[in-house]
Parts: C-alpha cells; structure tokens; sequence
C-alpha cells in the first residue's frame, strides 16, 4: 500500500477473499482492508506489517512506524502504550473495544 512518497506499507498473512480494497483505492484510518488469517510458518492467526522504503517486500529496506496506541507484553501482562514505536522484540496487540 502506497503511503506517500517512497514509503509503503505491507501488510501480510490476510485472509484469502477478505480484502475490501483496490488498486488506487484510498482508504483511510480505522476503515477495513481486509481480516487477519494463518499463513505462513505460524501457530496462529496473525498480521505481519511493515513499512518500507520501496513497493517490492524483497528488496525494500524496513522503516520505522509510530502506533497512536497499542499494547506490548511485559512481565506477564499487557501494558497500554501511547504513541511509540515498538522494538524488533516487542510483542504488541492492537484493541480499539
């Protein structure tokens, strides 16, 4: 997904069929783009993002991305965060109920 210049989100693992959104579509926060599924070398359900650099995932170099908030877990519990990024070891969680 195209987020401006020369910056590009991936978004990895969705389910086959769940995807709401088209090519030049643009979509905005909190809006749909498709639902979380079990692909890849995984034990469960997840959702791999990243931002990058270029279009194509195999060659882009990773940049860094700030959440509004989400949750990290630490010492055996969630703990709410607010605008930060995460670390490469963080384990997050995203709940907006």
């Amino acid at each position: 997904m195209e987020c401006g210049e020369n910056i590009y989100a991936a978004l990895c693992h969705l389910q086959t069929g769940s995807i709401q959104v088209t090519v030049g579509q643009s979509v905005k926060k909190g809006e749909l783009i498709g639902r979380v599924g079990h692909s890849g070398n995984s034990f469960g359900p997840h959702l791999h993002f990243q931002l990058m650099d270029s279009s194509d995932i195999t060659t882009a170099k990773g940049l860094p991305c700030a959440f509004e908030k989400y949750e990290v877990f630490q010492d055996g519990e969630w703990q709410k965060v607010i605008n930060a990024i995460p670390t490469n070891k963080d384990r997050i969680r995203f709940n907006y109920q």
